[in-house]
Parts: C-alpha cells; sequence; structure tokens
C-alpha cells in the first residue's frame, strides 16, 4: 500500500499561513483594546510600565534587600513586571471564547490561535515595558547589569509558557460557567504575595520552603533573580517540576479546549 507523501513546501505554506493568522488576529486585538484615539496603541506599554514604576519607587525607599548587588528598584521590576505579564495571560483568558465566537466562522483561525495572540500581545507590553524601566534604572545608577542574562530569558520564557498553558485550562473551564469564571481574577491577585514576586526563597524561613516550593512561579521567580543578581543562588529551582506544570498545564489545556471546541456548533 503505497504511503502517501505530503506536496513538498506545505509545512511552510502552513506555517506562513499561521503566522498571518495570528499577525491578523493581534492587530485586530490591538484595534479593539486601544483604538486609535489619543495615545492608542502606547498604552499596552504604558499601562504595566505605570503600575511597575510605582511598585519599584515604592521598594527603592526600603534600602538593601540581600547582598550588595540586590538592589530594590530590579527586585521590584523583575517580580512585577515578570508577574503581570502572567496576570494578564492568565485573567484575560476568563471569556476569552465568548468574545471571540464570531471569528471561529474563519476556518483558519481556530480558538488555540485567539489565545496565543491574545497571549503574545500581553507578553510583549510587559517585556517592553520591562526592558524600558530596568534601561532606565541602569542608567541612573538603580540597577545593575544581569549576572547571567540567559537565565533571564529562560525565566521570561517559561512564565509565558507557563501563563499561556493555565490560560488554556481557564477558557476551557469557564466557558459557559460563570461562576466558575468569577475565581479567575481573585485567583490571580492571591497568587501575588504567594508565587515568590517580593520575596527571595533565602530569606523564607526553613520551615515555610516546601510551602512555597509548591508553586512553579516560585522557581521561575528564582531563576530570573538568579540570572540578574550576582549574589542570588540557584539551589531552589526545580527545573523538573517547572518543567512537569509547563508540559502538564498545555496539555490539560489542548484537551480541554478541544472538548469544548465539540461544543461550538459553527455552519
Amino acid at each position: 500500500m503505497a504511503t502517501r507523501i505530503a506536496p513538498r513546501g506545505s509545512l511552510r505554506r502552513g506555517l506562513k499561513v499561521q503566522g498571518n493568522v495570528i499577525g491578523a488576529l493581534i492587530m485586530r486585538e490591538l484595534h479593539t483594546r486601544y483604538g486609535r484615539d489619543n495615545i492608542g496603541y502606547v498604552w499596552l506599554i504604558l499601562e504595566p510600565m505605570m503600575l511597575a514604576t510605582m511598585i519599584a519607587l515604592l521598594h527603592q525607599q526600603t534600602g538593601g534587600h540581600f547582598g550588595n548587588d540586590v538592589k530594590p528598584v530590579p527586585f521590584a521590576l523583575i517580580g512585577y513586571c515578570i508577574f503581570i505579564m502572567f496576570r494578564s495571560i492568565f485573567g484575560r483568558a476568563e471569556g476569552a471564547l465568548e468574545a471571540n465566537l464570531p471569528l471561529l466562522y474563519h476556518k483558519t483561525v481556530t480558538i488555540f490561535d485567539i489565545l496565543l495572540a491574545r497571549a503574545l500581545l500581553e507578553a510583549a507590553g510587559c517585556i517592553l515595558s520591562f526592558m524600558i524601566l530596568m534601561s532606565l534604572a541602569v542608567a541612573m545608577g538603580l540597577a545593575d547589569l544581569p549576572a547571567r542574562p540567559l537565565y533571564v530569558c529562560l525565566g521570561v520564557a517559561c512564565m509565558f509558557f507557563l501563563a499561556f498553558g493555565l490560560s488554556l485550562v481557564v477558557c476551557a473551564f469557564t466557558f459557559e460557567n460563570r461562576a466558575m469564571g468569577r475565581l479567575v481574577h481573585p485567583i490571580a491577585y492571591i497568587m501575588l504575595p504567594l508565587s515568590g514576586v517580593f520575596v527571595m526563597m533565602q530569606w523564607v524561613p526553613a520551615k515555610f520552603r516546601p510551602f512555597f516550593s509548591v508553586i512553579p512561579m516560585s522557581h521561575i521567580f528564582e531563576m530570573l533573580r538568579y540570572g540578574w543578581f550576582v549574589s542570588a543562588v540557584p539551589y531552589f529551582i526545580d527545573a523538573w517540576y517547572l518543567a512537569g506544570w509547563i508540559f502538564g498545564s498545555t496539555l490539560v489545556g489542548l484537551l480541554a479546549i478541544a472538548a469544548v471546541k465539540r461544543k461550538i456548533h459553527m455552519p
């Protein structure tokens, strides 16, 4: 029995179509959310910048944290800017499907595409805000350059993939379930003090460390701080546990999205 071979270049064409779909969805989301009036798209960067700046200024008044190189401004920016990215991707997944159901009339658009476009948009705004604010802090002498840049990049990537995997789960389980949808935003805010945004694991008493270690984001923040500060240590980073959360949440999310898709009847 002859095997069927895919036409040459079909993968490249498929990726090109996928890229065009994601790009169009991002532009639609930008226009829908920010419009073209006043400063328009600049709000994508300005909104997280204002929040992170206020947190950084508050921390600046506290003095040193741990070690001579752990300055309060970069410490706050690393924690809050990256957490905003998680909160935005995770929180905005609730109701995303209901708001974009008409887009599914187009055969090239999928639920995955809609969520990925939203996640990339949120991540772009928060990462640009982080880069601008940290560059200003370095220029003003309030922060040093990262000691291990690759760990910083890896930490940001891990936060994105974890948030995106969980956003798939949130989107599927809150579809036509308003009661569960109301829990999403409180959970995101509860995670702020529990995820290690404002505390390093070295500062936590030994008896409480297992509790914080259960939360996957604590490993990401430890990775980010190990990448930025010379005196930070990697002893509290469990890469396998973090990878399990990322792949597990993504797998569960994809299966849940597939189940929800069967409930949607499009002509």
